[in-house]
């Protein structure tokens, strides 16, 4: 199965070849508008370039949903977290909700939570695009991108896999093939630590 990689660049639309997180190729595509190191050799699974390893503090943060509450990435300890940024102009983003709810979904008993925190869109744009086309875990609104930014994200789909503790373990730029055995293999890993890791 050929796998897609796409690059949402802050710049131009450039040209193909242009490297992705840990040297995949990537194809651009749209313009964005607008701690301590944690060992992983221990954990299951190859990702064959699906994903990269975080290093450092992981950002914290608290965003308003669509509920009108504030969410914080502290409320989900003892959880392992996909975050996912994401916008509803964004092609590749649209594509792989109905792929990322299904893992949700399979994994959820077991500790798994969504939060997608969407990029730079009012809620009068978000909660249509939502109710027509469900996103299976919490939709977070980041107005001015702020929260993006402390990520160190070039592009759309982001996507991040925060550990029990709090610690954010891998992260993608770019579509992800959520069938991805490596990338499964890295969330049953994480579910399977207690949650004792300190940042």
């Amino acid at each position: 199965m050929q796998r897609r990689h796409f690059l949402h660049t802050l710049g131009a639309i450039g040209a193909v070849g242009a490297l992705g997180a840990g040297g995949a190729q990537v194809r651009a595509a749209q313009p964005v508008k607008g701690a301590a190191e944690v060992d992983d050799s221990a954990l299951a699974g190859t990702s064959g370039g699906t994903l990269s390893a975080w290093r450092g503090a992981t950002p914290t943060f608290a965003l308003e949903g669509l509920d009108g509450k504030t969410h914080a990435l502290s409320e989900y300890r003892g959880r392992v977290v996909i975050l996912n940024f994401w916008a509803t102009w964004c092609a590749p983003c649209r594509e792989e909700i109905p792929a990322m709810g299904a893992v949700v979904r399979q994994y959820r008993q077991r500790g798994l939570s969504l939060l997608a925190v969407n990029y730079k869109e009012p809620l009068a744009t978000v909660k249509p695009f939502v109710d027509k086309l469900p996103i299976d875990g919490t939709v977070l609104l980041d107005p001015d991108g702020a929260v993006y930014k402390r990520y160190g994200s070039l592009g759309l789909p982001a996507t991040y896999l925060v550990d029990r503790a709090g610690n954010a373990r891998f992260w993608r730029m770019g579509e992800l093939d959520w069938r991805d055995v490596g990338l499964h293999g890295h969330i049953e890993a994480l579910l399977t630590q207690t949650g004792s890791t300190t940042a």
